[in-house]
């Protein structure tokens, strides 16, 4: 078997078994699901599964950082574009990517199969976004920055899952427009470091 012959069959046996599991996720809980119930949805057998992975917390894992590395990918891309040019950018190509792989990205936002899932693309998004930040609102202070851009991120992941959970979502391009306006008033609204009167 070629090389190339070799690498296709892997990548379908995975992408077999990534659908697998993200239906089964419609339907229980992680707990609940077993190599045995995979590989039964999946129509492939356990030494196939095990020759990859080795057990499903691992698959997991590999499918958190698909998707890491290919939104890395997108932000080395729009690092020249400038604040805030390269807010839609990634808002684009993150909504994108997880509306191509939908059941994915659903299972992989859900706390119950990924608790380190989100926490990670707040972190890389929130060190992107500070570059930018730092140099509009020309302030180094990072501690309240990071409580006010979790407050952003938890909120864009959450209209995220809600929209592709939806039974009659948006369009693609309104969610990212809408999102887009949203984030963008906030992080251009001033230094959150400013003192407001609260009184």
């Amino acid at each position: 078997m070629s090389e190339q012959k070799r690498y296709s069959c892997v990548k379908k046996t995975k992408k077999t078994f990534e659908n697998s599991l993200a239906e089964l996720a419609k339907e229980y809980p992680l707990n609940k699901i077993t190599v045995k119930s995979l590989c039964e949805k999946a129509e492939l057998s356990r030494n196939a599964f095990y020759f990859h992975y080795k057990d499903i917390y691992d698959l997991i894992e590999e499918l958190e950082n698909e998707f890491i590395e290919e939104i890395n990918g997108y932000l080395d891309d729009f690092r020249e574009m400038g604040f805030p040019k390269n807010v839609l950018a990634t808002i684009k190509s993150i909504v994108v990517l997880f509306y191509e792989r939908k059941d994915t990205a659903l299972m992989l936002l859900d706390t119950s199969f990924s608790s380190s899932f989100v926490p990670k693309l707040v972190k890389i998004m929130s060190d992107f976004n500070f570059e930018y930040y730092k140099a509009f609102h020309k302030t180094d202070k990072r501690s309240t920055y990071d409580l006010f851009y979790t407050f952003i991120s938890n909120g864009f992941y959450g209209m995220v899952r809600e929209w592709l959970k939806s039974e009659d979502p948006i369009s693609v391009d309104r969610f990212i427009s809408l999102t887009y306006i949203m984030i963008k008033r906030l992080l251009v609204l001033g230094d959150p470091d400013i003192q407001y009167n609260v009184k």
